[in-house]
């Protein structure tokens, strides 16, 4: 995730968003609802507590079943998004961030996107396999065209994140064993990564780490966290590179300056 950069500020946390104008102070975040990041509260940290208290998981193992499938791609399955429509929503926050001059838009062309003639509801396996086949699915490190996304990109919050991300920004004991239950009852959401121009490519894993809990870390390595994932966001770049960030719709990772003096 980088070498020196520590977990974001409560202030990074309340001036940075999503994607598509979603970066505004103002938005009520339905996320925030269930886990909010800048409290101990929501409406899933009672039920939680409840259930360790009394040994009775009964009321949150329904919670998550009833409410959490809403926020999520095919009840919790995901789908695949192309790769190129990600990189379109980075550059659009970038540019609504900027100055008229300082604009600039994706580079390089998107081609067809095969998604659009696959009904992808309970069909997901079928169609990586055909992905494979028809586009090259994954076909090296940066290089892959479609990315599976289970959080709805639209009910994410400020940072891009989807709930195991709000929960591990709190990183206490309560929101940990949260996010572990959350985790069980869903487990595509291990790879689910931060969507946003600041923190884009940010995993579970890397929250984990940031956080210095090997608990977290062991758990998410034991149950599939990639290990490859690279971070993407403006956050992880030196600051003479931020202004230089430019994107291709060929290819999911950032294009930065070489010349840097590695600051910031």
């Amino acid at each position: 995730m980088g070498g020196t950069e520590s977990k974001p500020s409560k202030e990074d946390e309340n001036n940075i968003g999503v994607g598509g104008g979603r970066f505004t102070e103002d938005k009520e975040y339905r996320l925030y609802r269930l886990v909010d990041t800048n409290s101990n509260g929501g409406e899933l940290l009672p039920w939680m507590r409840y259930a360790l208290n009394t040994g009775d998981y009964s009321l949150i193992d329904g919670y998550l079943d009833s409410k959490l499938k809403d926020f999520m791609h095919n009840g919790g399955k995901g789908k695949l998004e192309s790769v190129a429509e990600l990189v379109k929503l980075r550059n659009k926050e970038r540019n609504a961030m900027l100055g008229t001059f300082s604009r600039k838009k994706g580079k390089g062309k998107s081609g067809p996107n095969i998604l659009d003639d696959f009904n992808q509801e309970g069909n997901q396996g079928d169609l990586k396999k055909a992905l494979k086949l028809l586009d090259g699915g994954k076909s090296g490190k940066g290089d892959a065209k479609y990315r599976e996304i289970v959080w709805k990109l639209d009910d994410r919050g400020r940072m891009g994140e989807n709930i195991v991300g709000a929960c591990l920004m709190q990183g206490s004991a309560l929101h940990n064993k949260l996010a572990i239950k959350i985790l069980s009852a869903y487990p595509k959401l291990i790879n689910d990564i931060f969507i946003s121009e600041e923190y884009y490519g940010l995993s579970h894993l890397h929250q984990a780490i940031v956080n210095e809990d090997p608990y977290m870390t062991n758990y998410l390595l034991q149950h599939g966290a990639d290990v490859n994932q690279r971070c993407y966001g403006a956050f992880f770049c030196a600051n003479d590179q931020k202004s230089g960030r430019t994107d291709s719709l060929e290819h999911e990772y950032v294009d930065l300056p070489e010349k840097t003096n590695y600051m910031g």
